[in-house]
């Protein structure tokens, strides 16, 4: 008899057990059915875009470093919306200490537009040797790239796209081991130059 009671028990304990997990697992499938109805602002998937776009091409500034350009340890960013619509990209490129605390080199606005340019282009805009800009990079390519790999969302028209490259400024520092050699540069993205603050 005693036999047959556990046996029971067990039973009923199984069959909560499975009535727990079925019970929850319909409770886990309509918060994930809820998900259809929530939608990301569009100013925060652009944000999205442009963070994994840069975090893409992050490696263009460190490949031929220090041979075609500036030679950077590491290289931070933020990119966010303003009031209206207005947004920033802040880039600081902190140069590398070994290289560049014996080299007597210090940053110029070429290393800023260089640094934007093998980002949104993966090309420098300047020529090897004589280190002046070339026509390799321009507004309309590095508005294109934007447009084509980062702005390329179906609800935005040409307009849209425009508007936002217009509002949109950048603005690098870059950092040298001696600290008064550093320089911060700012512009709007498509600016072919850049200026110093």
């Amino acid at each position: 008899m005693l036999i047959g009671k556990k046996y029971g028990t067990k039973m009923k304990t199984k069959f909560f057990i499975i009535f727990f997990f079925l019970f929850s697992y319909s409770n886990l499938k309509a918060d994930i059915n809820d998900l259809d109805k929530n939608y990301i602002p569009l100013k925060d998937f652009i944000i999205l875009k442009f963070d994994l776009f840069i975090e893409r091409n992050l490696i263009n500034i460190f490949r031929g470093g220090g041979i075609t350009g500036l030679k950077y340890q590491n290289v931070n960013y933020k990119s966010e919306f303003k009031k209206n619509n207005n947004s920033i990209i802040t880039f600081e490129a902190i140069m590398d200490k070994k290289r560049y605390k014996s080299k007597k080199y210090f940053p110029k606005v070429k290393d800023c537009n260089q640094l934007r340019n093998k980002i949104f282009t993966n090309k420098y805009g300047y020529s090897l040797f004589s280190q002046k800009l070339n026509n390799l990079v321009n507004e309309d390519i590095i508005s294109g790239s934007i447009n084509e790999k980062i702005l390329n969302i179906t609800n935005l028209n040409d307009d849209t796209k425009k508007e936002i490259l217009e509002k949109m400024e950048i603005k690098i520092s870059i950092l040298h081991p001696n600290n008064e050699r550093s320089i911060v540069c700012f512009g709007n993205i498509t600016d072919v130059e850049l200026k110093t603050m």
